[in-house]
């Protein structure tokens, strides 16, 4: 999963909120202590029956009702009382009228939003919503108002920004919450993989011919294949996926496409994803292959526990902003058996990861292809109206009239709200045809009237309902009420981890992806390309649907949907890679479905390294034998870096052989130098795990929040994961980049290059395409050449931790020992939009920046781990090394084999509430940093054990 981010605005002063900071009392970052239990019962309208709010010493709020209605009703107010801002900032942010709020510096992201349309989208699913889904909503937006109404106050944050009122929440806000996380998790522009293929026939075709600039793109620099072979239901099951009848037809790599999309076309989306990059929110949702950000799952069977009893372990990984994007609580409504705890998303209804009495769950993004973008050919007419031409005859462009708002900050007047006129779209254009998806981009020659348009069509703009699904999950008692639950997740697809009390453990994959036309005519295509909207390439539409279709477009049936319950090998791992192992032989289109045509589920997934470590970690637990709830806490915290498994090999083996008598003189060169083989040293005595290294880091050795001075070991090992991570950097470059960038080619992401490294290394850098990718090494031999690529990767990268790009923290010092991890591998938690003194490091005590020159809080991680904490590969300055996302959430669940015994621990990047003032702002910030976790509390007694608080609540009436 992943967050929903917001923007940073110029029109916030952050004088004027250290100073609203500055007038509460600020809280410290310890475990809170007792608060008060008040009797006095708070008179509420729209309650059925007498209630409560507990909240535990950890902050966490436990809701006792008279029934479900009841209990949604005070998520709301509890939502609003903890995180009123932050849930109106995020509906605003979706909607795209966040600069109502915010003020100007907002309209760039509100013109992006208004114009893909997610609250219209979200309109229809409200109205396709069944009537228990729609009273929840309401029970829920009643309680958001509810409470603003008794409070009587906004949160400081408004002030600032000159704002004294709340426009009401309603139902629709939270279906527009829900889309926008799916959104975030599913949509994708396939803009840049069009330009990339298109210019890479550009340029090596009139030599290698189409067929060798295929073997290039594909083949060697935008693999679809992993990194590793981590396949989850395979490796669950042992076998392969889909059934043997519908093995791969040939292996190697896609290509032969034909591409309309030419130079000038190429130009303009690259231009639509620019103006698309200026938006916080969209940026993080169109960088998701960069930042490697993604969700870790697993399950173990009983019968692998020491216990007996299943253990479910979920990691989400998201935006770390303050507050962070989930709320936790318990729900309980005492007449109607609803009893359900874990994360709630604010903004919205219900759990959505977590458990009730009977089962246990989790979730990871599938990675699933729901996203076309097509070239439309666009006709307008004289008077004014537009059509595109599909098969020859024109069908009409909707024309929706929009008007953008902004709030004037500064001005001294409150909720003064101002028309931008110029500078904004007055309308967006709808092609219906794209499941009512936008035209981003258009093109007319007024003289003629004929022009060119990229229209998006996207799942999520129909009237899907994820929220039912997580409705129903809350009250879910068995296996087969799980399943029908999934069976509403129409987008924004998902990866159900599963555990329960019947000693059951499964893994699902949910969404509708969509059946295109010609791959389902067995007609090789290329979703991930930019189609032809003039026809051959349409979604295939449904003839009626039915109670649960949700896009109203034909899709994978649910059994093709990769899947398996009690696996054979015992334990079943997703972590956001290839569920099927379609891709594994670098063809996501060469697997046949069923009952005929191509089976597609998309072009790449995670590149594997976090699922392959988990996989490897939970094997190497298991060899010793039966595994624990503490292993599979350990195996969230693990930091080791698998890429640099495979890729220190290549490094000793070229010291090795320049090492040896007769090596070529350039690679003596290198061997002879002491830096090198000291690095070399290190890296043979490395295990690949990153500590800080450093006494104010955060480390999973720490406890509870309290860092402890390094070891010896955890240095030396801080000190290779520096010199390595600095010269995957330099390796990417000198060994990926620099052969395309002297041809005027594009560059491979972040997963992409690592995974081109590993394949050029393993061909000593002769691609598939016959080009030498290592050729400007001056030496006779490809392996020469591919050793003297490595060596002088890690002499550049000692170069620059000894010079300027590092002088920052290393000082220039050419001394190794210095160079500890923890100097570069930082955080900054992001107070939502306003920043400032609400971020931290900022001003909550407890957590001051590491060091004097460099922001941020220093943690262990890196690219690619499992506690997932990456940057960009291709790092290889001071700030390069800075992360902005991971686990939002942590949980290990173990089923008991009774009704409520599920025993659980959780963690949290921060605390439940959004007020600075609070004591619950970042009171689980320590622990989470140092990976330790709170006991989720299922019983009253347990509660009133840790209680720090209880509010009371009565009907009014």
């Amino acid at each position: 999963m992943r967050a929903v981010s917001v923007a940073r605005p110029r029109a916030v002063s952050w004088t004027v909120l250290a100073i609203a900071a500055a007038a509460v009392a600020l809280p410290v970052a310890a475990k809170s202590p007792p608060g008060q239990v008040k009797d006095d019962a708070i008179s509420v309208p729209g309650l059925s029956g007498p209630a409560r709010i507990l909240r535990d010493v950890d902050g966490m709020p436990h809701v006792e009702a008279r029934n479900e209605r009841d209990a949604l009703f005070l998520q709301g107010w509890l939502q609003a009382q903890d995180r009123l801002f932050q849930i109106d900032v995020t509906r605003r942010q979706v909607s795209g009228t966040l600069a109502e709020l915010v003020g100007p510096g907002a309209l760039a992201s509100d013109v992006q939003l208004r114009t893909i349309g997610l609250r219209r989208a979200a309109e229809r699913s409200l109205a396709a919503a069944s009537p228990a889904l729609r009273a929840g909503l309401q029970a829920y937006a009643n309680g958001v108002n509810a409470y603003v109404k008794w409070a009587g106050k906004l949160p400081a944050q408004y002030a600032a920004l000159e704002v004294t009122k709340f426009e009401p929440w309603t139902a629709l806000d939270s279906v527009v919450v829900g889309k926008g996380l799916a959104f975030q998790l599913s949509f994708d522009l396939d803009d840049g993989a069009s330009r990339d293929y298109v210019r890479f026939q550009q340029v090596l075709a009139p030599t290698l011919g189409a067929a060798g600039a295929d073997a290039a793109y594909f083949g060697d620099v935008f693999r679809s294949a992993p990194f590793t072979s981590a396949a989850s239901v395979p490796d669950a099951q042992r076998s392969p996926f889909p059934a043997p009848g519908d093995r791969p037809r040939h292996h190697g790599h896609a290509g032969g496409f034909s591409s309309d999309v030419d130079s000038t076309a190429v130009e303009r989306l690259k231009r639509v994803r620019e103006r698309m990059r200026a938006v916080p929110y969209l940026d993080r949702t169109l960088r998701r292959e960069e930042e490697q950000i993604g969700s870790n799952e697993w399950a173990v069977s009983g019968r692998h526990t020491v216990d007996g009893r299943p253990l479910v372990a979920n990691d989400p990984h998201l935006g770390l902003d303050l507050p962070a994007t989930f709320h936790q609580l318990h729900l309980r409504g005492r007449e109607d058996g609803f009893d359900a705890i874990g994360s709630s998303v604010a903004g919205t209804p219900w759990i959505v990861l977590g458990q009730n009495d009977h089962v246990t769950w989790g979730e990871t993004t599938t990675g699933f292809d729901v996203t076309d973008v097509y070239q439309e050919k666009i006709q307008a007419l004289p008077d004014g109206r537009l059509f595109t031409l599909y098969k020859g005859a024109l069908e009409p462009v909707t024309v929706l009239p929009v008007t953008f708002r902004y709030n004037v900050v500064g001005d001294g007047k409150a909720d003064n709200l101002a028309v931008q006129t110029s500078g904004v779209p007055p309308v967006v254009l709808i092609v219906p045809r794209r499941n009512d998806g936008p035209i981003v981009d258009i093109s007319v020659d007024p003289a003629t009237g004929v022009g060119t348009a990229f229209s998006v069509q996207y799942a999520g703009f129909g009237p899907t309902r994820e929220l039912e699904t997580f409705r129903l999950l809350n009250r879910a008692r068995n296996l087969q009420d799980f399943v029908a639950a999934l069976q509403y997740f129409d987008v924004g697809s998902q990866n159900f981890i599963y555990g329960d009390v019947d000693g059951n453990i499964g893994y699902f994959t949910t969404g509708e992806v969509p059946l295109r036309e010609d791959l389902q005519a067995g007609i090789p295509g290329a979703p991930w390309l930019v189609r032809n909207g003039q026809g051959g390439n349409e979604w295939i539409r449904k003839s009626n649907a039915g109670p649960l279709d949700g896009t109203g477009y034909e899709y994978l049936p649910w059994d093709e949907l990769p899947q398996v319950v009690n696996p054979r090998r015992g334990f079943v791992v997703n972590a956001n890679n290839d569920p099927a192992g379609v891709t594994l032989d670098n063809n996501p289109i060469n697997t046949l479905r069923k009952g005929g045509g191509i089976y597609f589920l998309g072009y790449a997934f995670d590149f594997g390294t976090r699922a392959g470590r988990i996989t490897q970690a939970l094997e190497e637990r298991l060899a010793k034998g039966r595994v624990s709830r503490a292993d599979m806490k350990a195996v969230q915290a693990d930091v080791k870096m698998l890429d640099a498994e495979v890729f220190v090999p290549f490094v000793l083996g070229a010291f090795e052989n320049a090492s040896k008598p007769g090596a070529h003189a350039a690679l003596a060169a290198f061997a002879a130098q002491p830096r090198i083989q000291e690095a070399i040293g290190r890296f043979r005595e490395w295990n690949f795990t990153a500590p800080t290294g450093v006494a104010e880091g955060y480390d999973a050795s720490d406890v509870d929040g309290f860092r402890m001075p390094p070891t010896n070991g955890e240095i030396a090992r801080s000190v290779a994961a520096t010199i390595y991570s600095v010269w995957r950097g330099q390796a990417i470059r000198g060994g990926v980049d620099a052969a395309l960038t002297s041809r005027g080619l594009p560059t491979p992401g972040s997963g992409e290059a690592v995974k081109s490294l590993r394949h050029l290394l393993e061909r000593n850098g002769v691609g598939l395409s016959t080009i030498d990718f290592f050729a400007a090494a001056p030496l006779p031999t490809a392996a020469e050449r591919r050793d003297y690529v490595v060596l002088k990767a890690l002499s550049d990268a000692l170069d620059r931790l000894a010079g300027a790009p590092f002088a920052a923290v290393y000082a220039n010092s050419t001394n190794q020992n210095d160079y500890r991890w923890g100097k570069l591998h930082r955080i900054v938690f992001d107070g939502v939009v306003v920043g400032g003194p609400f971020s931290i490091p900022g001003a909550t005590p407890g957590f001051t920046q590491a060091f004097a020159n460099v922001p941020g809080l220093s943690t262990d991680g890196g690219f690619g781990v499992v506690d997932a904490s990456s940057h960009n590969p291709r790092a290889q300055s001071v700030d390069d090394f800075m992360f902005g996302s991971g686990p939002n959430r942590r949980y290990v669940g173990s089923p008991g084999t009774h009704r409520g015994s599920i025993e659980a621990e959780t963690s949290l990047p921060g605390g439940m509430s959004g007020d600075l003032a609070s004591p619950f702002y970042a009171n689980l910030l320590g622990r989470w940093l140092t990976n330790d976790t709170y006991p989720l509390r299922t019983e009253t007694g347990d509660v009133m054990r840790a209680l720090y608080s209880q509010q009371k609540f009565r009907p009014a009436d």
